[in-house]
């Protein structure tokens, strides 16, 4: 965590990072599992080439969807992404390469969190480190691994991808949330 609520300027501040806290934690963790279920639906019906239609399109609408319900920003960073969407902004790429210094040194933890301050308004920034599981590697690990028939769709639908080369528990990105904090 870089940073919690002691910069808070006022007790309002304080009450509204707890609650806007756990509204993190609870869109971070219900977006994963909702797009976890939906790859492993994917995978047990149609295998790992029916899959990529879950992470290319499934995986945004899911994303977009969480945030426009919540009013909230809500998205999945890379800085090795395979869809343009996935880009992350400044402040996001900063924070995936503190990520993956801390994976080195052991020290990654499940969350980050930290009150910035744009144009006046304070924001609780939320970053969930997202890494590569055994069952991503058949999409993301050495391209020399990855099935035929999945380059082939992989190729096709981003010709400019960086998401492969991946290895059971390096960084894949995040989640990243940002909420307004009252005042």
């Amino acid at each position: 965590m870089w940073s919690d609520a002691k910069g808070a300027s006022s007790t309002n501040q304080k009450s509204s990072f707890e609650k806007e806290l756990l509204e993190a934690r609870r869109i971070s963790n219900e977006l994963m599992e909702t797009v976890r279920g939906l790859l492993m639906q994917e995978i047990q019906k149609g295998g790992f080439a029916s899959a990529v239609r879950v992470c290319s399109e499934l995986a945004q609408e899911m994303t977009s969807r969480f945030s426009k319900q919540t009013g909230h920003y809500i998205r999945r960073v890379s800085l090795r992404y395979r869809n343009p969407n996935n880009i992350p902004d400044e402040y996001e790429t900063k924070r995936l390469l503190e990520f993956e210094s801390f994976l080195r040194e052991k020290r990654l933890s499940e969350e980050y969190v930290e009150i910035v301050e744009e144009k006046g308004v304070p924001y609780l920034k939320y970053l969930k480190p997202l890494t590569v599981g055994a069952l991503c590697i058949t999409c993301h690990g050495p391209k020399e691994n990855i099935p035929l028939e999945v380059q082939a769709i992989l190729k096709e639908r981003y010709p400019d991808d960086r998401a492969t080369g991946f290895l059971v528990g390096d960084l894949r990105g995040a989640i990243s949330v940002k909420i307004a904090l009252r005042k």
